[in-house]
């Protein structure tokens, strides 16, 4: 019965964690690896005063890195429904497979994503990567504050 019960328990995780991925397949896209390039640019350019030959650089890379993952974003989609249309008929193994590439996919969603922002950071100097480096500090320091907060801002 133990055992019975732990596959059980595993299986509705599981299933919590692909609903919750699901429903965020359906919200609109914000900032993060699905960001728009374009807005992207435009919040960069006013930000770090950037040229426009570094303008042009930047751009095209944020734009290949997006289309390089286009293909792992849309198998990200087909592998979430795959594991919501086994709501009503669970297959632990399948689960575990759909889910095991996900993790692949996201780890390589993950590397392109720090392969980028590392080509981005080398197109920039000193001044502009000193105003990265605290933009992304603010960046964090919010997102603290936003996830232990439950949604609002808590005193440090």
């Amino acid at each position: 019965m133990p055992g019975k019960y732990k596959s059980w328990l595993c299986g509705v995780a599981l299933m919590g964690a692909a609903a919750m991925s699901l429903a965020a397949g359906y919200l609109p896209p914000t900032h993060g690896m699905n960001a728009d390039p374009g807005r992207m640019m435009e919040h960069l350019s006013q930000k770090l005063d950037l040229t426009p030959e570094q303008t042009t650089s930047i751009n095209q890379l944020l734009v290949s890195s997006r289309e390089a993952n286009a293909a792992d974003h849309e198998r990200m989609r087909e592998l979430r429904t795959q594991m919501m249309d086994m709501r009503g008929d669970f297959d632990d193994a399948k689960a575990r497979e759909i889910a095991d590439e996900i993790g692949q996919i996201t780890g390589r969603m993950a590397y392109q994503a720090s392969a980028t922002w590392s080509q981005v950071y080398q197109q920039l100097d000193a001044p502009q990567r000193e105003q990265l480096d605290s933009m992304m500090a603010q960046r964090g320091k919010h997102r603290g504050k936003w996830r232990q907060g439950g949604g609002k801002a808590t005193d440090e």
